[in-house]
């Protein structure tokens, strides 16, 4: 799909990352290597403002349509040339990195929100030297955590054991038995899941939940039933996976399936920037 916009007029300033000046080497080698940005026909330049570096690239701000913006296709590839360049950053310095889009008018105005904002930006970056966000995503095989229900809980197991002979009867008792069965998993689950997010946020600096995604979204199928985000000091990162490890250890044989990403950019323990096209 192309873009859709007006003849192209002055470029705009669109902002990857905030980071420190030891990044400014590996922006260079980005530049000079043709590694390009969010739009292919610009390379990937740093803005340098004190100790603080803004790592940025031109666009055409008239490219960035509701229309376009609502597009998974054109966003989608752009999005992935955002996020790498971020990562690259990581890679050598600490990073604020800031949401796709982000955009300002002119160099000047970026500079003018640098200052303005200098002493916040630079706690953020010093809270978030040597971290990294870590995701960690809990999937039930829903008929194996079933059948641990059943084998574990005494009441259903009793209810069980005085299922009627009767077809109607039974029908209604086995209806009765599927929502006693679902409320047991679901008080499990809870339970399980508390004790993982504490047991796991005792190795974190941070955490924060996000919302479990439809099989739709994650492509399995096995229900979502967990998805929290952990910031980690990095000496802090061999403990967290023994720790997941345990707890895959004790609940795989429950049909829980716990998956580890990492390390990302601390997308989700960042402030926006609230001064886009400033």
């Amino acid at each position: 799909m192309s873009d859709v916009q007006a003849q192209p007029t002055t470029p705009a300033i669109y902002l990857y990352c905030l980071s420190r000046p030891d990044c400014l080497a590996a922006v260079g080698a980005m530049a000079a290597q043709g590694a390009n940005g969010v739009d292919e026909r610009f390379p990937v330049v740093a803005i340098e403002s004190g100790d603080l570096v803004a790592v940025t690239g031109n666009v055409y701000s008239e490219a960035f349509t509701e229309q376009n913006l609502q597009t998974l296709e054109w966003v989608g590839t752009r999005a992935l040339r955002h996020e790498a360049v971020v990562e690259q950053v990581m890679a050598v310095s600490t990073v604020l990195p800031v949401k796709f889009g982000t955009i300002f008018r002119s160099v000047e105005s970026l500079n003018d929100f640098l200052v303005r904002n200098h002493e916040s930006i630079a706690q953020v970056l010093s809270g978030l030297r040597g971290k990294a966000e870590w995701s960690v995503k809990g999937y039930l095989v829903q008929e194996t955590a079933e059948q641990m229900v059943c084998a574990t809980d005494p009441a259903i197991q009793a209810q069980m054991a005085t299922m009627s002979s009767s077809p109607g009867v039974r029908y209604m008792q086995q209806r009765q038995m599927a929502a006693k069965v679902e409320a047991a998993l679901g008080a499990w689950l809870d339970r399980v899941t508390d004790a993982l997010k504490d047991a796991l946020l005792q190795q974190a600096e941070d955490a924060t939940v996000l919302r479990c995604h439809a099989s739709s979204m994650t492509g399995r199928t096995e229900r979502m039933v967990f998805n929290c985000s952990f910031l980690l000091a990095t000496q802090a990162v061999a403990n967290f996976q023994a720790t997941l490890e345990e707890f895959q250890l004790a609940y795989q044989k429950s049909g829980l399936v716990l998956e580890l990403r990492g390390p990302w950019p601390p997308y989700n323990f960042c402030p926006s920037l609230s001064e886009p096209l400033a």
